[in-house]
């Protein structure tokens, strides 16, 4: 399963669709805090997630699961229009980045690439 953590419905459903596409099962959550739960509790393949969300932003949330143990290992992927992405996910300790708007066969490379070395 991939975890989106993503507020803006239009591109979760957009994410999601692509996705399920692609053979993925996906879950999407809008705010911080509930995908800091998820993630503990579902242990998804990988995390996409955007930098500006409800309740804990996407650099907390990322700082917070790449802290503990237990969810350290889940790949990290923030996705942004941020212009700073770059220094804000190598801050936080994201695995990786992708700037929005960005082109689906990135994203699925992307997903190939960590989510295919978890299983």
């Amino acid at each position: 399963m991939i975890l989106v953590v993503e507020d803006d419905p239009q591109v979760a459903r957009l994410i999601s669709l692509v996705l399920q596409r692609h053979g993925e099962s996906c879950e999407i959550v809008a705010d911080g805090r509930a995908a800091l739960a998820r993630a503990r509790d579902a242990r998804p393949a990988i995390i996409l997630a955007d930098l500006t969300i409800q309740g804990m932003n996407g650099e907390a949330l990322c700082s917070t699961l790449k802290s503990h143990p237990e969810t350290a290992g889940i790949p990290y992927v923030v996705l942004s229009g941020d212009r700073d992405i770059a220094e804000k996910a190598r801050k936080c300790g994201a695995d990786d980045y992708l700037g929005k708007p960005f082109e689906f066969p990135d994203l699925i490379r992307l997903i190939e690439k960590y989510a295919r070395a978890q299983s």
